[in-house]
Formats: C-alpha cells, structure tokens, sequence
C-alpha cells in the first residue's frame, strides 16, 4: 500500500502545531519554555502523524464502498481512539519521568488538545481520499457515458448498412431486365459505394469531400436507370471539402430523395446539393409516391437526426413545402 505523501498542507499544520506547542508550554512570568513537555508533545504529534497516514489509506480503501455518513463516522471513532491513547500515553510518561501528580483536569485539557491536533491531522489526508475519490467517480462516469453513447450511436449506424443494401439490391433489380449491359456498370458502381461504407465501418464523421465523391457514385446509379428523369447538381466549394459531417449523412438523405419520390418524364426529381452558412443542404423537388405502393422502414431520417444529436447540440432542419423538400445537416 502507497502511503498519502507529506503535502505543502501538511508542512503548514506541523508548523503551526508545533507553535501552538511551544506557546502553551512557556511560563510567561519567567519567560522560559518547558522543553521536555515540547518535546514529548511534539513527538506524540509525529506519531499521531504516522498512525493516521498508514490507517487511513487503508480505511478508505475498505470504504470504497460504504456511504460517506458510515466513513465519516468511523474516521471520528478512530481519530479520537488515536488520539486518547497517544495523548494520554505521553501524558503519563512524562508525569512517570519528572514525577509529577498531575490533577484529571490536566488529563482532560491535554486529551482534548490532542483530539484536536489529531483531527487536524487526520483531516488533510480525509480531505485528500473524497478529493480523489470524487475526481474517480467523475471520471468513472464520463468513460460510462462515452461508452453508452458509443453503444448508442453504433446501434443507429449499424441499421444504415441494411437499409441502405436492401434499397440498392431493389435498383439492381429493377436495371437487370431493363439494361442488363449497363446492369454490370451498376455493379461495378455498387462496389465503390459498399466499399467506402466498409473503409469508413468505424468513423463517426467523414470529410464532406469524401462523402461526395460516393454520393456522385450513388446518383451515376440512378442517373443509368432513370436517364433525364432524374437530375442533380452539386454545387459545394472546394473549400468546404475537409469540414466534418456524419458518416453516410449525405447519402442517407439522396437515397431517401429518390426513394420517397416519383422519378418520371410527367415529373422529373430534380436534387440540389449545395452548402449553406454552416449547413449541408439536400432539397428535392416533392412529389411523394402513392403511399400506397410505398414500404418505408422509416429508419433514415430518424436515424439521421439521432447520430446528429449524439454528437452536437446543432439540430438537423427540415424544411417541407408544396414545391419542395430540404433537409439540412449540420456540420460537425
């Protein structure tokens, strides 16, 4: 067991006892100091000193777990047990050595100082155990919260990956009898994509410009099956490439776009993606598909704005009107 190291706090309670020592052991008509009680008492404070810095380590170890009421009260019963054994232990040898017939006034005054000098000892290194018990709890609490934020977050992540495959294996599905040619281009496409989702499994955040460059992939995909009835612009400036967003946040919101709207000649989906004032923007032309003939998990957008709120007070902003659909997503 480490013992508690003697402190700038304990330096200054051992000079001010010491003082005290000296000033009730001077006879202040003669002038002279009683050296042989000083010395006895200061003795006593040194060994009052080491019994309380190799108990009290140990005490509060085996308090670790007990309510702060029960260690209080234990550290009162053993500093005053300490502190009457050792008091009045000096107190009689001195009064052995010099043969003296001391009054029980004298044995009370002198246990209460001692009880005294014995709390103020025992105090500091009290002061020093719930100081470092209590930074242990923060921190404790702090790595529980990190853990059960990340427990959280990889749970809503890892409904992305599923969400996202079923709604590709659909678009291959539906490319195969229409183009079976370019269907391979699609697969070769498709790689790309999991392939980004894969090498990122673990990131929280990713680079705007990375998320992109998978985003043109994924909308290329769509562009071979719908041709012009789908059309998108991406106009983001170089600049804002290295800023931080949600992993896969981009293409959650184009996959929804497409997915949630009709794509035809009478109503072509027109997608814009572009960056406003410290927001990521996907607006979409709203022209919902029947209802009806629609299968929705519902799983991206919330799940979007849960990571978003895992990770940044900024919400995540929708805006929804006759013409359109805009969500906005902060970056990180």
């Amino acid at each position: 067991m480490k013992k508690i190291r003697i402190n700038s706090i304990d330096t200054v309670i051992w000079i001010v006892a010491i003082l005290v020592m000296l000033l009730l052991n001077i006879n202040f008509k003669t002038g002279k100091i009683d050296l042989g009680w000083s010395l006895a008492v200061i003795i006593s404070a040194y060994l009052i000193s080491s019994v309380q810095s190799y108990f009290l380590p140990r005490l509060m170890q085996q308090a670790s777990n007990w309510t702060v009421q029960k260690t209080l009260g234990l550290y009162a019963i053993f500093s005053l047990v300490v502190a009457l054994m050792i008091g009045n232990s000096t107190v009689l040898f001195v009064s052995w050595y010099k043969n003296l017939h001391l009054s029980y006034g004298t044995y009370i005054s002198n246990s209460l100082i001692y009880t005294l000098m014995t709390f103020a000892f025992s105090s500091v290194y009290m002061i020093q155990a719930f100081t470092s018990r209590w930074k242990a709890s923060l921190l404790k609490e702090q790595e529980l919260n990190q853990a059960l934020l990340k427990a959280e977050y990889d749970t809503l992540k890892n409904q992305v990956n599923p969400h996202f495959l079923f709604n590709s294996l659909n678009i291959l599905s539906a490319l195969i009898p229409e183009d079976p040619d370019n269907a391979v281009n699609l697969v070769e496409r498709l790689s790309k994509v999991f392939r980004y989702n894969l090498q990122n499994n673990e990131r929280v955040t990713v680079e705007l410009g990375t998320e992109i460059k998978i985003v043109e992939a994924y909308l290329f995909i769509h562009k071979m099956r719908f041709g012009d009835n789908l059309q998108y612009e991406i106009t983001v400036s170089a600049e804002d490439f290295p800023r931080q967003i949600v992993t896969q946040g981009l293409l959650t919101l184009v996959e929804n776009a497409i997915k949630h709207n009709e794509c035809s000649s009478e109503k072509p989906l027109k997608i814009a993606l572009f960056v406003e004032n410290n927001f990521v923007v996907v607006s979409n032309s709203f022209q919902p598909k029947n209802k009806q003939f629609l299968e929705s998990t519902g799983i991206g957008l919330s799940n979007l704005k849960s990571r978003y709120a895992l990770l940044t007070p900024q919400k995540v902003e929708v805006v929804e009107n006759e013409r359109f659909f805009e969500v906005k997503i902060p970056f990180i």
